[in-house]
């Protein structure tokens, strides 16, 4: 038989008009732990256990007054007292009078003449099942507060969560509005740099026909006069021609920069977006390439799986093949000295693959690496070059095709240039497109 702990000494209101019995329950309670209050009617049991609060009640059915019945019914009216487990003490033995009891709201009920070890286990077992209801009671209490928290956690979780996605909407107008000023920005420095270039061969074909103009003028007066001699009008011929060939080249320079200068606003971007094999297109662009080529002091290698197939800008691919290679030929090479130029591509996963272009010409010096694909920026100044070709080939790279570029270089050993790109590249909507 289990017993109270002296910790949590429980506490139990006898209520029965019998002294006697009163006394021997009372005596066999205390020796076993419990604190126990005692009354000799109904109405004296109820306010003793509104003001006692005890744990249990042993409650005599027949008794003066009102009796055992009445009292629970009363017990389980008053909000203080209605949880308190109440159990009969009864001579009745009929099953009606055992459903009345159970009706009042009584949870157990032993029989007279009172059998105390039978009384204890009761006791225990109901004070048991009131402190397992208080416990799951209190552990309720903790997880509905647990789920309160919970849900203001997630209430504040969401909000957190509108105000990201406030701060994302506003970073990406913001985004937006510093690329397009950096576009400008890079708009206008690159219309400076345009008129510089073609400052110098506009500017020598003005002044070579100006001069023409005049030597003509000047002819004229002294034909009209007929004071031109035959030494002069040779010399005059000799300077047309020389002037005009020199108007030609600066027009024609002009010309050629005035093409490189359209390639950097795309005009070769209009190509669809198609599938097509790679190495086929690599192909197509050396080939057309060296057919223009005046000479070759070079050996092309091109190592690329002829099942290699992307979806891209055949286009673009082309020019940025031709650029690298005008790039290669102009500074890897000087004649007589030969080399070889190889171009590779390989898989990188089924999403990306690499496509390298190097050359075992005379390399770059690594201060000259950080700004090389920086516009009109030349390695070799008198080399004949504009600075813009690898400008195009950066922009084409990572704007149009979506891909990243690197460079590599050691000198008197060669330059390699990297390009990771994507198998399939992003449309030109998505390419350029930013939103407000």
């Amino acid at each position: 038989m289990s017993e109270p702990s002296a910790e949590t000494t429980s506490t139990v209101l006898i209520v029965d008009d019998t002294p006697a019995n009163l006394g021997v329950i009372a005596a066999h309670l205390e020796d076993n732990g419990f604190d126990v209050a005692i009354a000799q009617n109904g109405e004296d049991g109820i306010r003793r256990a509104q003001r006692v609060q005890p744990d249990l009640i042993l409650l005599d059915v027949m008794m003066p007054g009102i009796d055992g019945f009445e009292t629970c019914r009363r017990l389980k009216a008053e909000a203080d007292t209605r949880d308190i487990p109440v159990i009969f003490m009864t001579a009745l033995a009929e099953t009606d009078d055992k459903v009345a009891g159970f009706a009042a709201g009584g949870v157990d009920y032993v029989t007279k003449p009172i059998q105390v070890a039978e009384v204890l286990v009761r006791i225990n077992t109901h004070l048991a099942l009131v402190d397992a209801r208080r416990r799951l009671a209190a552990q309720n209490e903790v997880l509905q507060h647990e789920l309160e928290e919970r849900r203001q956690a997630e209430a504040a979780l969401a909000a957190a969560n509108g105000n990201l996605s406030d701060a994302l909407a506003t970073l990406k107008r913001t985004q937006g509005r510093l690329i397009r000023s950096a576009k400008l920005a890079g708009l206008g420095a690159l219309v400076a740099g345009v008129a510089h270039e073609l400052n110098t061969p506009i500017g020598n074909a003005l002044l070579s026909s100006s001069t023409l103009c005049s030597e003509a003028r000047n002819i004229q007066q002294r034909s009209e006069g007929g004071h031109l001699s035959r030494s002069e009008f040779t010399k005059f011929v000799s300077g047309v021609i020389d002037g005009g060939e020199m108007l030609i080249r600066n027009l024609r320079r002009a010309g050629e920069l005035i093409q490189q200068f359209k390639q950097v606003a795309v005009d070769q971007f209009n190509d669809r977006r198609r599938l097509f094999n790679l190495d086929e297109a690599v192909r197509d662009a050396v080939m057309t390439f060296l057919l223009n080529a005046k000479q070759e002091t070079y050996r092309v290698d091109i190592v690329i799986d002829p099942s290699l197939q992307i979806e891209s800008y055949p286009g673009a691919i082309d020019q940025i093949v031709s650029h690298l290679f005008s790039n290669a030929i102009r500074h890897a090479f000087e004649p007589p000295s030969s080399g070889v130029i190889r171009i590779a591509a390989t898989p990188l996963n089924d999403d990306w693959y690499t496509l390298s272009f190097s050359d075992s010409g005379k390399g770059i010096a690594s201060n000259r690496l950080r700004n090389i694909f920086d516009p009109f920026y030349m390695a070799r100044l008198g080399s004949g070059g504009s600075g813009i070709g690898l400008y195009i080939v950066y922009n084409l790279v990572t704007d149009l095709l979506g891909g990243r570029i690197d460079v590599e270089s050691v000198v008197g050993q060669g330059t390699r240039f990297s390009l990771e790109l994507p198998r399939v590249t992003p449309l030109l909507d998505d390419v350029f497109d930013i939103s407000e």
